[in-house]
C-alpha cells in the first residue's frame, strides 16, 4: 500500500529528516503567520525563527487542541496525537481551518496508520526512530488542494529506503494498534495518569518528583531503542505538567507479560518514592 492510499493525498514529497521536511514545507509560507499550540506538539520554533517567520501560540487543554482558539493566523501546525498522549479531533481541527481559511499542516508521525488522522491540507512525517514508520532517517510531506507542487523541492530517495517504506508501511497498523493497547494496560495501574480513557501512543504519569523517581527507574528498566523509556515533563512536545512520559514505542516488541511487569516495577517505585 502507498502512502497516497493511506492519506488520500495527491502527491508525496520526500526528504533526509522529519525536520528538513517540516523546514521545506514551512519556507514557502515564511510571509505568513504561524499558529503553534502552546504544548503536545513536535518543537518547531528553531526552524520557525530560522525561516523568520511571525507565530503565535494557540492555547489548548493540557495539549488538547480547542479548534475555536484556533485564530489570527495564516498557518496552524499541530500533531495528530497531542505529545503522542491524547488523540486530537482532527477532522474538527481541519473543518475549522478550512472554513476559516487557515491553512492546516499535521504532523502524523506518532500517529500513522490511524483512521482518523491525515485529514490536514499538508500532512507531514518523520520516519527517523522511533516512530510509527522506522526507516532510520527521513521523511515526507504530502499534500491536496495546493495549486502549485513547486513549494516541494525534496530529495529523491533511494533503492534501499524505498524497500523499508514499504516494509514499515505493510506493518503500521499492527505496529499502531499494538502501541495503543500498551498504553491502555500501563494506564490500569495504581499511579495518576491523563487522558486515562482516550486513545494515545504514550502515558503521562503524573509526579511532584519525576527527577527522583525516574532516577530508580532508569536503572530499573531498560528501553530496546534509546537511553531511556521515559521523558521528564513539563516538557513542550510532550505536556507542560510535572510528572514523566512512558514511551511505549521504545519497547513496543515485548510481550503483554512484559509490559505489564513494567507497570508493576512503575507502580513500586513510586509508590515508595512519591511521599
Amino acid at each position: 500500500m502507498k502512502i497516497e492510499d493511506y492519506l488520500g493525498t495527491e502527491r508525496v514529497f520526500f526528504a533526509p529528516s522529519g525536520s528538513m521536511t517540516i523546514f521545506s514545507v514551512l519556507h514557502a509560507f515564511r510571509r505568513k503567520t504561524l499558529g503553534i499550540p502552546d504544548q503536545g506538539c513536535f518543537n518547531i520554533l528553531e526552524i520557525v525563527e530560522l525561516l523568520d517567520m511571525k507565530y503565535r501560540f494557540i492555547k489548548t487543554e493540557k495539549g488538547l487542541v480547542i479548534p475555536e482558539n484556533i485564530k489570527d493566523v495564516d498557518i496552524f501546525f499541530f500533531s495528530s496525537f497531542s505529545g503522542y498522549l491524547v488523540e486530537n479531533n482532527v477532522e474538527n481541527i481541519h473543518i475549522h481551518c478550512k472554513k476559516n481559511k487557515i491553512l492546516s499542516i499535521e504532523d502524523i508521525s506518532s500517529g500513522f496508520s490511524y483512521p482518523k488522522f491525515g485529514k490536514g491540507d499538508i500532512v507531514v512525517c518523520s520516519t527517523g526512530s522511533p516512530k510509527i514508520l522506522e526507516c532510520g532517517w527521513g521523511g515526507f510531506a504530502a499534500y491536496r488542494g495546493i495549486e502549485s507542487s513547486r513549494i516541494f523541492e525534496f530529495a529523491k530517495i533511494n533503492q534501499e529506503y524505498k524497500e523499508k517504506l514499504d516494509m514499515e508501511l505493510e506493518n503500521a497498523e499492527s505496529k499502531l494498534q499494538r502501541l495503543l493497547k500498551y498504553s491502555y494496560i500501563l494506564k490500569d495501574f495504581n499511579f495518576e495518569v491523563f487522558f486515562k480513557d482516550s486513545n494515545g501512543i504514550s502515558v503521562f504519569v503524573k509526579t511532584e518528583t519525576p527527577k527522583k523517581i525516574l532516577r530508580t527507574l532508569n536503572k530499573e528498566i531498560k528501553p530496546d531503542t534509546g537511553r531511556s523509556l521515559f521523558t521528564r515533563c513539563p516538557r513542550f512536545d510532550r505536556i507542560l505538567e510535572k510528572g514523566f512520559v512512558i514511551e511505549t514505542i521504545k519497547i513496543w516488541k515485548r510481550s503483554e507479560d512484559e509490559v505489564l511487569d513494567i507497570g508493576r516495577k512503575i507502580e513500586k517505585v513510586i509508590k515508595c518514592l512519591d511521599l
